[in-house]
């Protein structure tokens, strides 16, 4: 009788670790797992890295601690154009260089030779290198990836389009070692598809939907703020999230009578507004603190949600949530979350996360910004209404369908049968 072949070995290769990079890291391990892979984890924080694996695999996978091994990765840098963008030429192929010294040591460390890299953030590594030697000449090993910011592959062909494909290192991907990319925006994957010749494939947007065993203490503070008043949230504060609409939008409210509550929760990334936009974010802060202002919850001095539970906890809250994001093109864990807790979006509409919210109607679209249009819509969501004044009918569950667990590990398991 035959043994059964040994185990393939997957390295998880992250620089990043904020938002919801953690949690994409730890849902992609426990895939690995349940498909009988051994995995290697390189991130920043190595210890949060296979906590949230542990949780991400309920408990089913018995021998987890001989299967899985998480190591130091440092963050990458920001690049040489006043930090503007993610790398830089040098940046690029050092992040490269630095992932396969780290692998090297990991697979000696664990005792184990990888089979397969796999990427969770493919685009960290592509920046200002379109070189499809790079990898054969640092890692050395089969590889694939999530690339997420595809989305220059929908432009008109021109000199800026070209310009654009050589800056994002999409050339890199026709790597002989690259096995296929994953895209969280499925609108490009033909594009990219042909311009790369690997097989690119439409990936779920899979989010975890855990809650704490009680509720979060933030979480708390909301509902007992709002006093029963409809609540609309946003977590996280970048700026193109549209938390300045959101404030916008929240003024409306107040002038309206509406018994609507605003949250805008999580850090506050202050560097990215303007001297201007600081000072009316501090006035509004203020006012807040002082009472003037009684429909918004935001604290400018709050830090990361650094576990998922304690963000889902606070996200359940919502009775509308904030995708009303600004010059975004991809894709957004929020909607998943939002199908999760059957909880109605408000989007801009012209990129995917519009898209979406379009095809599986859970929710309204609107311009980009626009505040007026906002405020409708919120009301028409809170009515179950659509703009055409029928019945919403979100349809949560395909939403879910499409984009979970079982999809997610179908495509990982024909990434592992390619080598």
């Amino acid at each position: 009788m035959t043994s059964p072949p040994p185990a393939k070995t997957v390295a998880l290769i992250d620089p990043l670790w904020i938002g919801h990079h953690p949690m994409y890291f730890s849902q992609f391990t426990a895939a690995f797992l349940r498909l009988g892979a051994n995995v290697i984890g390189l991130c920043p924080d190595p210890a949060e890295a296979l906590a949230g694996a542990r949780i991400a695999t309920l408990g089913a996978i018995p021998d987890f601690d001989a299967k899985v091994t998480t190591h130091f990765l440092p963050s990458g840098k920001r690049s040489w154009f006043r930090g503007r963008f993610e790398g830089d030429p040098l940046r690029t192929f050092q992040r490269w260089k630095r992932c396969a010294d780290a692998l090297f040591e990991a697979e000696l460390s664990s005792g184990r030779r990888t089979d397969l890299v796999f990427f969770p953030y493919l685009d960290s590594y592509l920046r200002f290198l379109p070189f499809p030697w790079v990898p054969g000449a640092t890692l050395g090993r089969p590889w694939c990836g999530l690339y997420l910011r595809n989305h220059h592959h929908g432009e008109v062909p021109a000199l800026k389009k070209s310009l654009r494909m050589l800056a994002k290192g999409d050339a890199l991907m026709r790597s002989p070692l690259c096995r296929g990319i994953g895209v969280l925006d499925e609108r490009f994957a033909e594009p990219l598809e042909q311009y790369t010749a690997k097989p690119v494939h439409p990936f779920p947007d899979v989010t975890d939907s855990g809650l704490p065993a009680t509720p979060y203490a933030l979480a708390e503070e909301i509902r007992g703020k709002a006093a029963g008043r409809k609540i609309i949230g946003l977590i996280g504060l970048e700026r193109r999230k549209g938390l300045l609409n959101l404030l916008n939008v929240a003024e409306k409210a107040r002038n309206g009578n509406r018994p609507w509550f605003f949250v805008a929760a999580g850090r506050y990334e202050k560097d990215e507004y303007s001297p201007t936009e600081q000072q009316r974010i501090q006035r509004i802060s203020e006012q807040i603190a002082a009472g003037e202002i009684d429909n918004v919850h935001f604290n400018p001095a709050a830090t990361r949600i650094p576990e998922e539970a304690d963000f889902n906890s606070i996200f359940k809250t919502f009775d509308v949530a904030w995708a009303a994001y600004e010059n975004f093109q991809g894709s957004s864990g929020a909607l998943g979350k939002a199908a999760a807790f059957d909880i109605p979006c408000l989007a801009s509409a012209g990129e995917c996360i519009g898209h979406r919210v379009e095809t599986y109607r859970t929710g309204l679209t609107i311009a980009e910004g626009d505040s007026e249009k906002a405020f409708a819509a919120i009301e028409r969501i809170l009515q179950g209404r659509d703009w055409n004044d029928e019945p919403l009918a979100s349809d949560f569950a395909r939403f879910r369908i499409d984009h979970g667990l079982p999809r997610l590990e179908a495509l990982l398991a024909g990434f592992l049968r390619g080598v």
